[in-house]
């Protein structure tokens, strides 16, 4: 169904090019009328200034501009559109001149010949039947008539109108049906240039807004608007939205139609600049007839039977969906919201979503009122009530529901809110930190877990040693075995660590106690086995007062005396001293390494680099940043991974470690190729990479772990049994399989 008026949103500049780049003075001087808009020119439609200053008085204003601005461009080039009608009233390959000289000698013949062209080309753009004569008695009666017709009162008795429309028929060209009916015919053209998209602009339209004759209903065109408000609608949903909004949307030109399918109601609104190359208009200009159409829904929904029905199913909308919504909500509220407006292309939920009343698009919802002020809302009453419990679902609703968010959508709202979730039925605080995020995770479970179970709830991306080391920094939590928390809220005895559980139960028994008994009641207590608690309670920070019985060890005197380990350097496993005299500790390189965990090392290395048990950790450089060597229950070295990439290490190599005056350095020896002799193999673990025969592999060795020069075999595998070297004694004893002498 065509619109009856086709282009009803045409501009002079859409008929006229010529005038977007002539010189804007110029333009302006023949053009400027006191009646219409500045530079109407440009986007006020044509139907518009028809209806303010009359098709004479445009015709005039036109004409001038032509003959004064391009008298010698063919016609046809200063209105494009004369090559494609078939009748145009003058040959478009004329000049305007040529044109204005066959019309008479006077200037006037010459103007009324243009812009009588000119109204030719406007009634057929605008449907309006038969292109005018140039002159003549007949034009100057029908025009005489159409200006009576648009001004006619819309309660003019039916013999007025009769007796318009015989006049209207006289003045019309023999055999002619399409001429328009009188007035209420002209006032649909005006109403339908609204729903086409017209210029509202507010010096233009000031006349027709305070005029109610200027309106008339579009669907009965003899029916007026009423004066006085329309009565609240009913909240009750239409049977059939679609069939009247479609009705609606039929009338609209193929401009307003891809504006509103396009940009208006679409997900993703197409660029300004988009439509306008679309319909070869500027940016500036789309912008404006998107404005026009919303001018025109908007009085569609005041102003008509079908457009009150429809605004009374909106509000019935809005009412049902609560404060906010989503247009999947509003599809799914009526079988016709999932359909699609077929002029549009897009399913009239969509459109509704878009007109309900008072909202205002927030990402994928819509929001009653300001959605920063609701959020804002929300979030500290949310805040409020499950900052420390999570709130059941039925307390959250009712929250929800104090704030008109309906229970279907308030879990994904409080999403949208960014601080809370919906888990196993409640509602959570789910802040931004890890610790947040961890807290409500406990307080969800209700009891406390491993660290590996609040991690699991958690998925959220964090990895475990960076979610562990929050929680262990964070008051709220409460650790209750070695790898168990808890929130402080709850209580519950705390776990310590096994030296410091210790140093407690001694101090519950009065400052001394038995071994025995002490380990059994905490492995009894704690995930730890009762031989951790005796390695513990025979290392330093423990001493013992009689057979089985311990007490804390007077560390302020401890620390006068150095300490000593059981095994110095030469003694301790994977330790080797260099042709300079430095001694090297041996690391095979893991995955772990290169994750960044720290590790434990033998004490004697420890003690050798200046560590001693309960004293502050050994600060470390290197060339890629700094470590430390700490010593609790045992010595432990920190996250050696930037050293360990900076020297290019991989998983199977081994790498030397020597610290020399606080500096930590590395040497990286690759693992071995295949099929390497037992006596190489063995030399290469200390260090030694040149080829050896067994006899020079037993020389390396022996020096490499501080042995006189002259060593056999036999005290060689002895020495290195001492030490805890297995790897290497078992490649040596191969490699002597047939020197030594059977044990």
């Amino acid at each position: 169904m065509r619109p009856s008026a086709p282009y009803a949103s045409t501009s002079l500049a859409d008929l006229l090019p010529a005038v977007r780049y002539a010189d804007p003075r110029l333009v302006a001087d023949r053009l400027d009328d006191a009646r219409l808009p500045l530079t109407w020119w440009h986007a006020t439609p044509l139907m518009e200034v028809e209806r303010i200053v009359g098709a004479e008085a445009l015709g005039h204003h036109v004409a001038r501009t032509i003959r004064a601005l391009w008298p010698h461009a063919e016609l046809g080039d200063v209105l494009p559109v004369l090559r494609m009608l078939d009748e145009p009233g003058a040959e478009p390959r004329q000049t305007v001149a040529e044109v204005a000289r066959e019309a008479g000698p006077m200037i006037e013949d010459g103007d009324r010949v243009l812009a009588a062209v000119f109204g030719a080309v406007l009634d057929r753009l605008h449907g309006r039947g038969a292109p005018r004569t140039p002159a003549g008695d007949d034009a100057d009666v029908r025009e005489a008539v159409s200006v009576i017709a648009r001004w006619l009162p819309a309660d003019a008795p039916a013999e007025v109108r009769a007796a318009l429309a015989v006049l209207l028929g006289q003045g019309d060209s023999a055999g002619d049906t399409s001429a328009p009916a009188p007035a209420a015919a002209t006032a649909a053209s005006v109403s339908d240039a609204d729903s086409a998209g017209v210029q509202t602009d507010p010096r233009a339209r000031l006349d027709a807004d305070s005029d109610p004759r200027a309106h008339t209903d579009t669907d009965t065109d003899t029916e007026t608007v009423p004066e006085a408000p329309a009565p609240a609608p009913s909240p009750e949903l239409m049977a059939e939205p679609l069939a009247a909004f479609g009705r609606f949307v039929s009338e609209w030109d193929d401009r307003a139609v891809a504006i509103a399918g396009r940009r208006m109601f679409a997900d993703e609104p197409e660029r300004l600049n988009d439509l306008g190359e679309r319909f070869s208009v500027s940016r500036e200009r789309i912008r404006q007839l998107e404005r026009a159409v919303t001018v025109s829904v908007e009085r569609w929904l005041a102003s008509t039977v079908d457009g009150q029905a429809f605004a009374g199913h909106l509000a019935a909308v809005a009412e049902r969906l609560g404060a906010v919504c989503r247009t999947v909500d509003v599809r799914a509220l009526h079988p016709d919201h999932a359909r699609t407006v077929d002029a549009l292309g897009v399913p009239l939920g969509d459109v509704i979503a878009r007109l309900l009343p008072g909202r205002t698009p927030e990402g994928a919802w819509f929001v009653e009122g300001d959605p920063d002020s609701l959020k804002a809302a929300m979030r500290e009453e949310l805040l409020a009530a499950c900052g420390d419990a999570p709130l059941t679902w039925d307390e959250a609703v009712a929250l929800g529901g104090r704030h008109g968010v309906r229970a279907e959508v308030l879990g994904d709202w409080a999403a949208e809110l960014g601080r809370f979730r919906v888990r196993d039925g409640k509602l959570l605080h789910w802040g931004r930190s890890v610790g947040d995020r961890a807290a409500a995770v406990l307080a969800l479970h209700g009891e406390p877990l491993s660290t590996e179970g609040i991690h699991d709830r958690l998925a959220d991306g964090t990895a475990i040693s960076s979610m562990r080391n929050q929680i262990w920094a964070d008051e709220r939590f409460i650790r209750l075995d070695r790898n168990v928390y808890g929130l402080r809220s709850w209580g519950g005895e705390e776990y310590l660590g096994i030296r410091e559980m210790i140093a407690r139960e001694i101090e519950k028994a009065g400052g001394e106690a038995e071994a025995s008994a002490i380990a059994e009641a905490l492995s009894a207590r704690f995930d730890v086995s009762a031989s951790s608690v005796r390695t513990n309670l025979g290392g330093p920070g423990f001493a013992r007062t009689r057979r089985g019985w311990v007490r804390v060890a007077d560390l302020d005197a401890e620390q006068d005396t150095p300490y000593v380990p059981r095994n110095d350097v030469s003694g301790t496993r994977r330790c080797f001293v260099g042709t300079d005299g430095r001694w090297w500790y041996r690391v095979e390189v893991t995955a772990e390494h290169l994750r960044g965990s720290g590790g434990p090392v033998p004490a004697g290395w420890a003690a050798h680099i200046g560590a001693a048990p309960s004293c502050e950790p050994v600060r470390l450089r290197h060339e890629a940043g700094e470590t430390s060597l700490a010593w609790h229950a045992q010595p432990q070295l920190g996250s050696v991974k930037p050293l360990f990439e900076h020297i290019g290490a991989c998983a199977g190599d081994q790498v030397f470690l020597n610290v020399t005056d606080s500096r930590l350095s590395a040497l990286r020896l690759p693992a071995p190729s295949a099929g390497l002799a037992a006596e190489a193999g063995a030399a290469r673990l200390t260090g030694w990479t040149a080829p050896v025969t067994p006899a020079e592999a037993v020389a390396v060795i022996a020096r490499r772990i501080g042995m006189a020069d002259g060593q056999d075999g036999a005290a060689l595998l002895e020495r290195l049994a001492e030490r805890g070297d297995k790897d290497i004694s078992e490649l040596l004893e191969q490699a002597l399989a047939g020197v030594l002498p059977a044990f």
